[in-house]
């Protein structure tokens, strides 16, 4: 006999103003040296959806804090990579290329089909 699993809470959400934020949170969490992981999307209706997934370990008496970082825009990204460089200004573009060391290069993972609850931004709004 198996015992009916109660279902699964959503993350935690918190939206940021745009994408360059997303951008340099990601860049910001791994260092100058280091892969940046990558930005998630997910396109519904008329829009994107750009995000990441972490945990806060740890937190309380949780065992980890499930957390989704994301931005909404009209834009759904053409290119493989979204690029930021801060010299001789900031800038942010998406590109196909990922070898010029003059930018940090993050790729975009585009995700066809997401579990209902990991789309925290429909949750709320």
């Amino acid at each position: 006999m198996t015992e009916k699993q109660p279902p699964l809470r959503s993350p935690v959400d918190m939206k940021l103003a745009s994408l360059k934020d997303l951008v340099k949170l990601v860049i910001s969490s791994v260092g100058p040296d280091r892969a940046a992981g990558y930005i998630g999307h997910f396109a519904e209706a008329n829009r994107s959806i750009f995000f990441i997934f972490n945990t806060s370990l740890g937190y309380f008496d949780l065992n980890a804090l499930p957390i989704i970082v994301w931005i909404e825009d009209t834009d759904k990204p053409d290119k493989s990579f979204i690029r930021y460089k801060t010299s001789p200004k900031e800038e942010i573009n998406f590109s196909d290329d990922a070898s010029d060391p003059k930018w940090l290069s993050i790729p975009i993972v585009t995700f066809e089909v997401l579990p209902e609850f990991l789309k925290v931004w429909g949750k709320k709004e």
